[in-house]
């Protein structure tokens, strides 16, 4: 559940979506770039549960993924994608989706560069076993451009999340993935190396099994 702002050349606020946490999205692409490092465009805030595709080096290809930097002209050290693999031949074969990152700590805020966004990209933010929020590429790709970036921050304690799960539910193969990078997070509460292995694991166990509920 989220209240959304958005932002062209400035955050500008619109009517709120709910009442919990907050969404600020940069659509203009300089300005979203303006606030990524091309160079630390794979870094993470915490360790992949289920991976997703990484393309590195950057590039794109067609009808599978596009890099977010690919209209800047820029070249980064790489993206992450989510896409389907429906033959067991597409890049996406052996890939995650949704794919489910651990963060390293209970955390208030995340933000990424969100690569055309669209509506069946998703982002589910968890605590523990417990859904937090969701949001999809819909909310915001009306006036986005190439690639937002987008900022969520909880309201309240009662907000924060410790796991992101990305997931594209375009079933056409790769055609129109989820692809995304420069992924921060504000930790809230920082957990040491075996406190992150054993949530790690127990998220393991528990994302398989939501997954597979899911997907019926």
């Amino acid at each position: 559940m989220f209240k959304t702002s958005f932002a062209i050349a400035a955050l500008i606020a619109l009517p709120s979506i709910s009442s919990a946490l907050t969404v600020n999205a940069i659509n203009d692409y300089d300005d979203a770039l303006s606030n990524v490092d091309v160079t630390q465009s794979l870094a993470l805030p915490g360790t992949w549960l289920d991976a997703p595709l990484t393309v590195a080096p950057d590039a794109s290809l067609n009808n599978q993924y596009r890099s977010p930097f690919d209209a800047a002209g820029h070249t980064s050290a790489g993206y992450f994608a989510v896409g389907n693999d429906t033959n067991g031949t597409d890049p996406y074969d052996g890939t995650a989706n949704p794919a489910i990152l651990a963060l390293s700590g209970l955390s208030s805020s995340i933000s990424l560069l969100w690569g055309s966004p669209d509506s069946y990209n998703t982002l589910e933010l968890y605590k523990g076993d417990n859904f937090v929020g969701s949001i999809s590429g819909a909310e915001f790709n009306i006036v986005a451009r190439e690639a937002s970036f987008v900022t969520i921050t909880a309201d309240d304690a009662s907000e924060y999340f410790d796991t992101v799960w990305f997931s594209s539910g375009n079933q056409n193969r790769g055609i129109n993935a989820f692809e995304f990078s420069n992924i921060t997070a504000v930790s809230q509460v920082p957990l040491p190396a075996s406190g992150l292995l054993l949530i790690g694991g127990l998220g393991a166990l528990a994302a398989r099994s939501r997954r597979k509920s899911k997907n019926g």
